[in-house]
């Protein structure tokens, strides 16, 4: 390699070859001419060295700067230290690695120098202590380098100099050569320590322009994935910066407020006002409350006058100026409406169910509201206790009275009468006249329906004497009667008309005995007195003779007063 400045034409490494060689010839420092003519060119090529160095450091300096590639700095610092110090190879370690981050190696038949050793402690020992360290015969600096045999190495020349930015040290540079010890000249070493400065603030400059532009290529990477993530997102998102300027407005955002999202871009969060009136109040009590997660669900318009209603729900953003606000929109006007909807129906589905449980038994509606073609024609085998109550004496007392006076009487007694049933969980089967029949057991059976049933007279008579007889300017009385058997439950009649009641002997025998009863007395069958026993009051054992059986009929009958 050639120290040769470009352009000076000055050859500083020949001519002070030239100046040894003449220095040496026998006899010539004998000669005053002589003498004095090896000084003038020694003072000639000292005064020269200067110059020609700083231009070799000008040049050295433009070419690790001009870049901002990490391993090209380091790469051209290697090339211009072999250069700088007359070396044949050389390599850059950085601190913490174990292989060279930069090699160099020309010549060849022995150790590669990344795996040469020696070279590598000298690297590491430069490193750690910070200061250069320079050899012109490495076989008698053995013994402070490594305890690896120089002689199999070879004597060479060794040179390496850290790499230092400020107080810290990034690597070291380290070149060698298989020369004569001396081959260094004055201004190599300052020029190699210059070189490694140089390269050191080029390294750290580029390392840092990596870092920057990896975050910068991180930063957009995840600013495009923002994006994405944003357009993805179903519902609308719209973030604010801490002065409340619009920094996001999604796809979603833009389909719940019918507004393209540059239109809105850059704009106060107030301009999303027209849309949502209250917003504005919310960013304020957001603020005022410490900026902590607010949900509402608010009212407003689209921008084409449509309704819209949207849950709403902001969320602090921190970013470097401050706390920002991101919201999250969910469009629910369609959800909000079909509610409204289906409480209308539900509501409209009640009355209608309510109202016809007035005509139909309860649990009839109740199946034709949970499924309209579950009432077919036909029943089933159930045991059931069966109540029949009757107004003695109604005829010719609606004989004496206006139609309307009848049916106000009448609807006074069924009032109480239907509430009484349905409070000790009977069934109404069915409205005759000033009669009325009532089940218990059917449709579904229970243990205890005799005993219900009984109850429920009981309740009925006591109902007529101290509620009903108050209220009526004509006293009335009923009888009761009461069987327990084996019927049909189901529903009768055609697909055009039908009815849900019971048939069988003790619905037969329940109204015999009703009628069998006096004014003011409850007829019960012996399973029904069996199955309801003890009952609440005393019953007597008595005979009854019932229409359309020749025998008479034990009952336990429970009479006015007065009248056994």
């Amino acid at each position: 390699m050639t120290t040769e400045a470009s352009g000076s034409g000055f050859d500083e490494r020949a001519l002070r070859e030239a100046l040894d060689v003449l220095d040496a010839v026998p006899g010539l420092r004998d000669d005053p001419h002589a003498v004095s003519a090896l000084a003038e060119l020694a003072s000639r090529a000292q005064r020269a060295a200067p110059s020609v160095q700083s231009e070799r450091f000008a040049r050295a300096a433009q070419s690790i700067g001009g870049s901002l590639d990490f391993d090209e700095v380091l790469c051209n610092a290697l090339s211009l230290g072999i250069e700088a110090m007359h070396a044949e190879r050389g390599f850059v370690l950085l601190a913490g690695d174990a292989a060279p981050a930069a090699l160099e190696e020309q010549p060849s038949g022995e150790t590669p120098l990344a795996d040469d050793a020696l070279a590598r402690r000298v690297a590491q020992r430069v490193i750690e202590s910070g200061e250069p360290l320079f050899t012109t015969d490495a076989q008698a600096a053995a013994s402070g380098i490594a305890a690896t045999s120089i002689v199999a190495l070879h004597v060479r020349t060794i040179a390496c100099v850290p790499l230092r930015v400020r107080e810290r040290v990034l690597g070291a540079i380290y070149v060698d050569a298989r020369v004569i010890p001396g081959v260094y000249r004055d201004g190599d070493r300052e020029l190699f320590a210059a070189i490694a400065h140089q390269a050191a603030l080029a390294a750290e400059n580029a390392r840092l322009f990596g870092a920057e532009r990896e975050r910068a290529s991180r930063l957009s990477e995840l600013q495009g994935f923002q994006s994405r993530l944003l357009e993805a997102i179903a519902n609308g998102v719209v973030t604010l910066s801490p002065q409340r300027m619009i920094t996001s407005f999604n796809r979603a955002a833009e389909m719940t407020f019918g507004v393209a999202a540059n239109a809105m871009l850059g704009r106060h969060a107030g301009s999303i006002g027209q849309f949502l009136p209250e917003l504005v109040e919310m960013l304020d009590l957001f603020y005022d409350n410490g900026a902590v997660l607010l949900r509402a669900e608010i009212e407003g318009r689209r921008r084409d006058g449509t309704e819209l209603t949207v849950e709403i729900r902001l969320t602090p953003l921190e970013t470097a100026e401050g706390v920002g606000v991101a919201l999250v929109l969910t469009d629910v006007t369609r959800q909000r409406r079909l509610e409204q909807e289906n409480e209308a129906e539900r509501a409209r589905a009640e009355a209608i169910q309510k109202s016809f449980s007035r005509y139909l038994a309860p649990h009839v509606v109740q199946s034709l509201v949970n499924d309209p073609g579950s009432v077919r024609l036909g029943g089933e085998r159930r045991r059931a206790t069966m109540l029949f109550a009757d107004i003695r004496g109604f005829t010719s007392l609606a004989a004496r009275l206006s139609p309307e006076r009848v049916v106000e009487i009448l609807n006074t007694y069924f009032d109480v009468a239907v509430r009484i049933v349905f409070e000790f969980d009977g069934l109404l089967d069915k409205f005759y006249g000033d009669g009325m029949m009532a089940v218990f057991g059917a449709p579904r059976a229970r243990d205890d329906d005799a005993r219900r049933a009984v109850r429920a007279a009981l309740a009925l008579h006591d109902a007529v004497r101290a509620e009903i007889a108050p209220r009526l300017d004509y006293p009335i009385a009923i009888s009761i009667g009461l069987a327990t058997g084996d019927v049909v439950a189901g529903h009768f009649g055609s697909p055009l008309r039908m009815d849900y009641t019971v048939i069988g002997d003790a619905v037969n025998l329940a109204q015999g005995l009703q009628n069998a009863a006096p004014a003011g007395g409850i007829f019960i069958d012996e399973e029904t007195y069996r199955l309801a026993s003890p009952t609440p009051r005393p019953f007597h054992r008595v005979g009854a003779r019932v229409k359309g059986r020749k025998d008479l009929i034990a009952v336990h009958a429970m009479l006015p007063e007065g009248s056994l």
